[in-house]
């Protein structure tokens, strides 16, 4: 084959450009599998500090998330199920409080152990308050206080409403008990306008301040502690939400609901003003590779420009690279070689036309 010095440069120049845009190409959002690496069911998801992110398995292991590798953090919970992380931990995660189905590890300095299953744990500046299936604990002076006996705590949220700060408690079956930071030994039922019995699995809190409640019967809304609750109409009225996320839309004054159900991931933007809070629409079920997520999402965080989510695994949702670039940089490569090898003067190519032969 004849062929120029410039359409050989041509060539392997268009080949370059092709290796190197593949990966770069801009695709859609999809849900990718990150890990960790063990194949634990991840019982419990958390920000580590410092950008990095914190998964606690079945398997009593704690793995560590920080620029898209995974390291294993060093303790010891006697392989029983991570239960409860701290949001926000100071320093090593190790040596903060961590719930366990057998109890509580290294509890705060001066305090007693905990030798009972942990759901949830929530560090206020009235002490650290524990969740169990059997009522609160909270921190007091070398003792635990004990409070809400014999009710199954699932979840804990705190709320500044004003200059007044607010601890919530989601249960299984008695909806939800509320406290104030400043007098945590009083708690009050906050259940009115919930379903009976109602099973509260999450919280989140609007741009307005106002809190939302994930229940076994769909999604609820509260203008402030201890006003009725209001249903929040996302089609999931027979639903149970077991996490959710709110987080800014993109453009205009909208709010992002994540929400996640035993069927999957899903998001719906709210509308927030003096009169309340509304769905703009439908929630949206994001798809998801049937191989990849098979449980329900227990837990859901921002990530880069998507969320992470546990669902057994640890996954993100976000915009990613074009599905299949491998193939755009593969031709890359193959024009690259095509080039090199068409190039005039090269050891056995043919001469282009109007070339002198040595």
């Amino acid at each position: 084959m004849k062929i120029s010095r410039t359409q050989a440069i041509g060539i392997t120049v268009l080949g370059l450009g092709l290796l190197i845009a593949g990966p770069l190409l801009p695709g859609a959002e999809r849900i990718t599998r990150l890990g960790p690496p063990s194949r634990g069911h991840v019982t419990d998801l958390a920000p580590g500090g410092d950008g990095s992110f914190l998964a606690g398995t079945q398997q009593g292991q704690l793995w560590r998330l920080r620029g898209g590798e995974w390291t294993t953090v060093r303790i010891d919970l006697g392989g029983q199920p991570v239960t409860a992380l701290p949001a926000e931990p100071a320093g090593d995660p190790a040596a903060g409080p961590i719930g366990t189905a057998a109890g509580l590890v290294n509890p705060p300095p001066g305090m007693p152990a905990l030798d009972t299953r942990i759901s949830d744990e929530l560090a206020t500046a009235g002490g650290l308050v524990v969740g169990t299936g059997e009522g609160l604990q909270i921190q007091g002076a070398g003792a635990w206080q004990p409070a809400l006996p014999g009710v199954n705590i699932y979840r804990l949220e705190p709320q500044r409403v004003g200059d007044t700060d607010f601890v919530h408690a989601g249960t299984i079956g008695d909806g939800v008990y509320s406290a104030r930071v400043d007098d945590l030994s009083y708690w009050q039922p906050n259940r009115t306008g919930l379903p009976d019995d109602a099973y509260v699995f999450t919280f989140a809190v609007t741009r307005g301040g106002r809190l939302l409640a994930g229940t076994n019967l769909g999604l609820y809304w509260q203008a402030a502690p201890l006003e009725p609750w209001t249903p929040l109409k996302v089609g999931l009225e027979r639903s149970r939400i077991l996490s959710m996320l709110r987080t800014d839309a993109a453009g205009g004054d909208a709010q992002r609901l994540w929400i996640g159900s035993d069927a999957g991931l899903q998001r719906v933007d709210l509308r927030e003003d003096a009169g309340g809070v509304e769905a703009l629409s439908y929630a949206e079920l994001i798809s998801a590779p049937p191989d990849h997520v098979r449980y329900g999402i227990s837990w859901i965080l921002p990530y880069e420009d998507g969320v992470l989510f546990s669902a057994g695994s640890v996954y993100r949702f976000g915009p990613a690279g074009m599905s299949g670039w491998y193939w755009i940089s593969l031709a890359g490569v193959l024009l690259i070689l095509l080039g090199g090898w068409l190039f005039p003067g090269r050891p056995g190519s043919t001469p282009a036309r109007g070339s002198v032969e040595a």
